[in-house]
């Protein structure tokens, strides 16, 4: 059964066709563990509505399941596609459709406590001491801190602001590369990562577009406010990352060279970042 997923932001929209298989769901959180395919990061906890839509189209009737966070906005939505197995898809609707349609019981998002101030050298000696990119999120959440607040923090090497057209010319030297890369869009609840090289690269009226056969990337250029190149410290050498913030503070999108678990990372993914970033600061 191979659907369609698309999970967005305001900013970035992310479509990969794939399988649900490999699924590892606990708790508040999730995987859908398929890279090079079908590839989620899920937050469960977030999640509180699902619907199944269809819509009339100039192609047909167009079928999907959509999932929605408490404050109505959109997860992750899943269409059904020319491959998709439309038995185990009429057997989903059986097993979890109701009769009512109840009214949703919205709340607005919570909004993160941040710190006005912290150590910038405790900061940057934390994030120096870090052996796995994971660790980030405990250093943000024992200082309080967003990941912009983090990055001015600490040294240029760990943290550099490059130009917001960098994202454009990062995409374009890959496909000519052709090296693999990863592209991380979410929100709230979800997570989607695209793993492979870029087919092809199409700008078009204010947006950015990757078209791969089972990948697309929509990105509205003109909202990037913020773009930073990321060095993180693990145990098989640091792992750069080019990650972009709208005026909003969200991140629109995280982007990285394609790395296997234990293995050092891309050098033609270091050449590449290192070439938006100030002479003096390539790693």
């Amino acid at each position: 059964m191979k659907p369609s997923g698309i999970c967005r932001n305001e900013y970035a929209v992310h479509e990969q066709v794939g399988a649900f298989t490999n699924q590892h769901l606990k708790g508040h959180a999730g995987l859908v563990l398929n890279p090079r395919a079908l590839d989620l990061r899920l937050f469960l906890n977030q999640w509180a509505s699902v619907f199944h839509v269809s819509e009339a189209t100039a192609r047909g009737e167009r079928q999907s399941i959509q999932f929605f966070d408490h404050q109505g906005d959109a997860l992750l939505k899943v269409y059904t596609t020319d491959n998709t197995d439309v038995s185990a898809w009429g057997d989903v609707l059986t097993r979890f459709i109701i009769a009512d349609n109840p009214p949703l019981a919205l709340k607005p998002a919570e909004t993160p406590a941040h710190a006005e101030h912290a150590d910038a050298d405790t900061v940057d000696k934390e994030w120096r001491a870090m052996t796995d990119v994971h660790q980030f999120f405990s250093l943000l959440k024992r200082h309080s801190l967003s990941r912009q607040q983090a990055f001015r923090l600490v040294g240029d090497d760990l943290a550099c602001k490059v130009d917001n057209g960098a994202l454009a010319k990062l995409l374009e030297t890959a496909r000519q590369d052709g090296n693999e890369i990863m592209v991380f869009v979410g929100n709230r609840g979800c997570v989607q990562i695209f793993t492979g090289v870029v087919e092809k690269l199409v700008p078009m009226k204010g947006w950015l577009n990757i078209f791969n056969k089972a990948f697309t990337l929509h990105l509205l250029e003109e909202t990037v406010a913020e773009t930073w190149v990321t060095r993180k410290p693990t145990a098989d050498g640091h792992v750069t990352s080019l990650e972009l913030f709208a005026a909003d503070g969200t991140q629109i999108a995280q982007l990285y060279g394609q790395r296997t678990e234990g293995e050092p990372e891309q050098s033609q993914w270091r050449s590449q970042i290192d070439a938006l970033t100030p002479k003096g600061l390539a790693a």
